[in-house]
C-alpha cells in the first residue's frame, strides 16, 4: 500500500477503530513517546495551477507527535487538534520502518478500514447525484 494511501486511510478512518487497534500494537512493542502530541500551525503549501509556480496558501491547525520502537523514529501529523490521531498514526508510521513489523495484521486493518471508507463515500456519492438536475434534459421537455 502506497503511503499516501495509507495516510490516507489513518487520517479518515474512525478514530475508536484506530485507538483500539494501537492499543493492541502496544503489547507487542515498547513505544517511547520522544516528543508528546501538541499542536502547531503548519504553512500549507500549493501550486499555482496556470504558471505551476508553489505559494504558500496559509497557516492549518496541526497536531503533530514523534514515537521511538527500537532505534526508528516515526511522525505523525494530522489536521486540527487530535492528539489520539497523531499518536496512533507516528506509532504506525514507525512500525513501517521496522524490519521485524507485524505486516499482515497491519495491512488487514488498513484494508478493511479503507473498504469502510470507500463504502461511505460511495453511499454519499450515490445520495449526492439522487438530486443531482440534467438541465438539458429539463429543457428538451418544455419545446
Amino acid at each position: 500500500m502506497e503511503l499516501i494511501e495509507r495516510d490516507y486511510i489513518l487520517c479518515e478512518c474512525p478514530l475508536k477503530h484506530l485507538v483500539d487497534f494501537v492499543a493492541k500494537l502496544e503489547d507487542q512493542y515498547e513505544i517511547t513517546v520522544s516528543k508528546a502530541p501538541e499542536i502547531c500551525l503548519t504553512m500549507v503549501k500549493a501550486e499555482d495551477s496556470v504558471e505551476g509556480q508553489a505559494f504558500f496558501l496559509g497557516e492549518a491547525l496541526t497536531t503533530t507527535c514523534e514515537v521511538v520502537i527500537g532505534k526508528e523514529s516515526g511522525l505523525g501529523i494530522v489536521l486540527e487538534d487530535q492528539p489520539e490521531r497523531a499518536y496512533c498514526i507516528a506509532v504506525l508510521d514507525t512500525l513501517s520502518k521496522l524490519k521485524d513489523r507485524n505486516w499482515p495484521e497491519i495491512d488487514a486493518f488498513l484494508n478493511a478500514e479503507k473498504a469502510q471508507i470507500m463504502k461511505a463515500e460511495t453511499e454519499a456519492h450515490t445520495k449526492i447525484m439522487q438530486s443531482a438536475v440534467d438541465f438539458k434534459l429539463m429543457d428538451d421537455a418544455h419545446p
